[in-house]
């Protein structure tokens, strides 16, 4: 027997003092649709024998707080939206939960969801007070399931092949999450989750969506299988990252370059930051390096054009790019020209003679500017490198310590005057005392 709308209010009610307390009678099996939607009085509901849930049904009942429903398999969409102070449900034998059934119930926690269920719609615990889940026997996580649990702290989704649009977005709380053989990941599955460092991928996959992750680990490996690469789908541009990507991937690569700049009049300085992406190319057979890249994910629309044109459709990559396009396009940005520079020639793949000759010039013509920075930054492996090329020698090597000495950069200090031992250039009278 269905209970109907119009006598939701025929119903016995027990007075709590602050709300009414009520037992749904054993003959009624279902609740239909928007029967309890707006009841502000409602705080406590046992819902006895009542198998399924209608949509909308508790819609907007913002002072319950607790539903007992163990025979309840079925929850229909929006069931419980915006029951802001709901905190408590008991459900042993739930098969199906709709859409949104209990999105905005901001107080709920859901200790642990049964094993029966086996059809969740999009949204149905987004922006609760959810802790911990377990869905490990689902094989698709829906869209904007959990987005925005912001107490959520860990998932254990191992048995998922697919994850949903936005199905873990917002919750900036999640650190660990167990994933299997996972085929697909949807656009901004994992966005703004800032605790959520993404390590490893699984070989099965095959998709990342745009935006899908916010952190990733430095040396994280795309592995071969995938064949789409969303745009900024391994974190906010304002975030270096490296990874490493598989020769047969490379041209799928160029997708991940964002062309959606909304604004005309945005000035483009605000583009190309210091923020940067390390990409090393492998070859997939022999596991060897055959490419690195330094790029910027940032780029202002006709350099973005430059760069997507210059991944080819062989898996190959057009060097020229960086050395020629990109390299003079850093006018205003000494610091970004500065790494390009040395980034080329530390990994001179496809370096022509005469780019190398620019590269060094460069460099020579700003080595103290560039010196100044790299002990200011404490920056002992820009140092090393300078010296291995022979930027800093016997002849300015002096004047580096001085400067070194001056900013009390020990590290650096320590390292220069172990390179003026080996040069035979020592006449400083402190070296000993240092």
């Amino acid at each position: 027997m269905e209970y109907m709308t119009d006598m939701s209010d025929n119903v016995e009610r027990e007075d709590t003092g602050n709300g009414s307390y009520i037992v749904i009678p054993e003959y009624v099996t279902e609740i239909e649709d928007g029967a309890f939607a707006k009841d502000k009085s409602l705080k406590k509901i046992d819902l006895n024998n009542v198998r399924r849930i209608g949509a909308h049904a508790f819609q907007e009942c913002t002072n319950l707080e607790a539903v007992i429903m163990s025979n309840v398999t079925e929850i229909g969409q929006g069931a419980f939206e915006f029951c802001r102070s709901l905190r408590s449900i008991t459900f042993e034998n739930i098969t199906s939960v709709g859409d949104e059934a209990f999105m905005n119930c901001s107080m709920l926690d859901i200790p642990e969801i049964p094993r029966s269920l086996t059809q969740v719609g999009a949204g149905a615990f987004s922006h609760t007070a959810v802790r911990s889940v377990d869905l490990h026997w689902l094989d698709e996580i829906p869209a904007s399931l959990l987005s925005y649990c912001t107490s959520l702290t860990d998932a254990d989704i191992v048995g998922a092949k697919v994850i949903g649009n936005d199905a873990f977005a917002g919750c900036r709380a999640l650190s660990e999450v167990r994933l299997g053989e996972l085929e697909k990941i949807g656009k901004g599955a994992f966005q703004k989750c800032d605790a959520f460092e993404l390590v490893r991928l699984p070989d099965t996959l095959r998709y990342i969506g745009d935006d899908a992750f916010s952190v990733i680990r430095g040396g994280l490996i795309i592995p071969g299988s995938v064949s789409h690469i969303g745009k900024d789908c391994l974190g906010p541009v304002d975030r270096k990252k490296d990874i490493t990507i598989y020769r047969s991937s490379l041209y799928e690569f160029r997708n991940y370059f964002r062309d959606d700049r909304t604004d005309p009049y945005e000035d483009e300085h605000f583009y190309l930051w210091e923020s940067s992406i390390d990409v090393t190319v492998t070859d997939e057979n022999t596991g060897e390096t055959t490419g690195f890249l330094p790029l910027f994910s940032d780029l202002e629309q006709d350099m973005r054009k430059s760069l997507t044109e210059a991944f080819r459709t062989d898996n190959t990559f057009d060097y020229s790019f960086l050395d020629e396009t990109l390299f003079a396009g850093l006018k205003w940005n000494q610091r970004c020209k500065d790494r390009l520079a040395v980034m080329r020639l530390k990994h001179p793949f496809g370096l022509t003679e005469s780019a190398h000759v620019e590269y060094i010039t460069y460099l020579e013509k700003h080595l103290r500017r560039i010196v100044r920075r790299a002990v200011r930054d404490r920056d002992v492996d820009m140092l090393v490198f300078l010296c291995d090329i022979g930027l800093i020698g016997k002849e300015n090597i002096t004047d580096v310590i001085d400067h070194s000495i001056s900013m009390t950069a020990s590290e650096c200090t320590a390292f220069l005057l172990e390179r003026q031992s080996e040069l035979g250039c020592i006449d400083d009278p402190l070296f000993d005392e240092l």
